[in-house]
């Protein structure tokens, strides 16, 4: 018999290979052994910080193992999905995310460390937050069409908060005037909480902001909602209309927060991980819509298109207003 070093080379891959593949699968079947680390891009306290705790609570009764939130706010979320862009991909590190970490930063920031597509698993889009438009009592509008005419009677002269530049906030705002062909001046805080004390105060005339954040200081009286951003109205706020339905067709800047894992993770691991979160979604699914969430809970294949979709989308509106990072 002849010896063939290469035959020989190939078999001693194709046995490696299959080794890999049974320690992985034995892996992903024991998974998990050890506590499991959430990292939130938030500061703890924000409601955000509140939907990671709750997931990663039944995540933990669950799984079997703790799974611990770790807060890394800053850099709107640059620095937490650089970490677990970093990660071992074994499925123990995982971030909530939000849709402008993973939409919107890469057409902002031209140097991001990370690539939304390639650096991470889509794990399920777990609620959705419609943006609604508020405004100050004092802004004499109660729906789209008068703020419409107030804004073409007043050019220059409305102006609205945002938790910052590039945020989902003001992107809303910035969709808004286009598709409406209105000018408003933008006015970026550090923060929705200082823009929405502003607001409170009059120093701002209106907001584009997620629901959860607005409901209280709306059931309060002491903001005036006059539309929501999504498709459909809110439950939270049956009785006010849609952007779209009021005149400005087409408009949606529903906003939402996930789950994503690093890429590599085995493909039996993404699975355990996306039912046990949608299991917790499921459990807590009261809970999350006092506080203005609409569960969603949907595939990883949904996520991911959605992910794809909407870059598409935020990249035209960045790029016409010509939004740079502060």
């Amino acid at each position: 018999m002849t010896f063939n070093p290469r035959r020989r080379q190939c078999m001693h891959m194709a046995v490696a290979s299959f080794c890999l593949a049974v320690a992985s699968a034995s892996n992903a079947q024991d998974f998990p052994t050890k506590p499991i680390r959430l990292i939130a891009p938030f500061a703890a306290g924000a409601s955000t910080d509140l939907l990671a705790r709750t997931v990663a609570q039944s995540m933990s009764k669950d799984l079997g193992q703790p799974v611990i939130v770790e807060n890394k706010p800053g850099a709107g979320g640059i620095l937490a999905a650089e970490q677990v862009a970093r990660a071992a991909p074994d499925g123990y590190t995982f971030l909530l995310t939000s849709a402008g970490i993973v939409t919107m930063n890469q057409h902002i920031y031209p140097r991001l460390p990370y690539d939304p597509i390639k650096d991470f698993t889509p794990l399920t889009i777990a609620v959705r937050m419609p943006i609604v438009t508020v405004v100050h009592p004092s802004l004499r509008v109660r729906n789209v069409q008068d703020l419409l005419a107030y804004a073409k009677a007043n050019p220059g002269k409305l102006n609205y908060g945002s938790a910052g530049t590039g945020t989902s906030q003001h992107l809303a705002g910035e969709l808004f005037k286009s598709m409406a062909n209105v000018s408003m001046l933008h006015i970026p805080y550090k923060g929705g909480a200082p823009a929405m004390n502003d607001l409170l105060a009059g120093q701002v005339q209106l907001m584009f902001v997620q629901v959860p954040s607005a409901l209280p200081q709306i059931k309060a009286g002491k903001i005036r909602a006059i539309a929501v951003g999504s498709d459909k109205r809110d439950p939270n706020l049956p009785d006010v209309p849609t952007v779209s339905e009021s005149g400005v067709n087409g408009y949606n800047s529903d906003t939402w927060y996930g789950f994503v894992a690093p890429s590599g993770v085995a493909e039996p691991i993404i699975q355990k991980l996306h039912a046990s979160i949608v299991k917790a979604l499921k459990e807590n699914a009261s809970r999350l819509q006092e506080q203005g969430y609409i569960v969603d809970g949907g595939s990883a294949k949904q996520m991911g298109d959605t992910i794809k979709a909407e870059s598409k989308k935020w990249e035209t509106v960045i790029k016409a207003a010509d939004i740079k990072p502060e």
